[in-house]
């Protein structure tokens, strides 16, 4: 037998290019997608959730989260960031077996009525944790105990851009303008400038005749909230303990958030008093326009820091 011979296939063998030809190519079948049970409790689940809380996305949380000078303008990005967590995790939570538990639907269906009766009033924070609630049930309801446990903390990071923070926004605004106001007049008293405060929140400098009034909205909040969010995003990312995530480092990673914001936003009050001293003649929409670019400039700067401490504590 020649070589030529020996290098022919044996009768009844293929070769790897008939193999791959003669496989069928794989297709996504629709139809069989709907017909699965779990996929199907989805698509129900998700059409009563849409139901009950559209008075709650169209109009209230639309408003805040495309105001840009509210308190929840960053609210855009908490729904993306959960995503991520859950990508983020999901080699471990697609290999765990689906069980549903029809009993939530006791649970499930109560909260879905209260929904409806409270959407006929204003009640956004109500309706936040409603919704909320609404999809731990869905998930221990369509997956069982351990998707609900995987899930959870995605589910709560969307409590972030949620109209959750209303009361403590009253609360914590005028105690945090006058922190800003106290931390800007040190640093302009340090570098030489010769602040005079006549009001808690309101600084003069010598060569600017009108005063520099820390207003609500520069109270230095706005920056808490968005960096308190990314602090919990970036804590959630780390390889951890969960315990050790949420006693230990959660707590010091939202006093740091604060802080941080604090220090950050007073300093950037400071540099618009040195700014009004040695440039006077600045007023009306210039001197605006440096006021709201100097409020991107300190978001940014507390995202680097942030964004540099996670890389120390283990962030990846």
């Amino acid at each position: 037998m020649s070589l030529s011979d020996s290098a022919q296939p044996i009768s009844g063998m293929h070769t790897a290019e008939e193999i791959h030809s003669e496989a069928p190519a794989r297709k996504f079948d629709v139809v069989a997608l709907l017909k699965t049970p779990t996929f199907q409790l989805v698509l129900l689940v998700l059409a009563a959730t849409v139901f009950c809380f559209w008075p709650l996305f169209g109009t209230e949380i639309w408003h805040r989260w495309s105001d840009m000078e509210g308190y929840y303008a960053h609210g855009f990005l908490i729904p993306l960031c959960s995503a991520y967590l859950v990508w983020d995790k999901w080699d471990k939570i697609k290999d765990i077996k689906v069980q549903p538990q029809w009993w939530a639907v006791a649970l499930l269906l109560p909260i879905l009525f209260v929904t409806l009766a409270a959407s006929r009033a204003i009640m956004p924070t109500f309706l936040s944790g409603l919704f909320v609630m609404t999809l731990l049930v869905s998930a221990l309801f369509i997956g069982g105990p351990r998707w609900l446990l995987a899930l959870t903390p995605a589910i709560l990071f969307l409590l972030l851009g949620m109209p959750i923070f209303d009361k403590m926004i009253d609360t914590a605004t005028m105690p945090l303008q006058i922190k800003s106001t106290s931390v800007a007049y040190y640093l302009l008293q340090f570098t030489g400038f010769q602040p005079l405060r006549t009001d808690p929140t309101v600084l003069y400098v010598p060569n600017f005749s009108m005063p520099l009034t820390v207003a609500a909205a520069c109270s230095g909040l706005k920056t808490t909230i968005a960096v308190s969010a990314a602090a919990i995003f970036f804590i959630l990312l780390l390889e951890k303990k969960w315990w050790m995530k949420a006693f230990v480092i959660l707590p010091i990673g939202i006093v740091v958030a604060v802080f941080l914001s604090m220090f950050i936003n007073g300093l950037r009050i400071g540099l618009i008093g040195v700014a009004a001293d040695m440039m006077p003649e600045w007023s009306g929409n210039n001197f605006k326009m440096m006021h709201d670019i100097s409020g991107y400039v300190a978001l940014i700067v507390c995202f680097f820091i942030l964004g540099w401490i996670s890389r120390k504590v283990g962030y990846k």
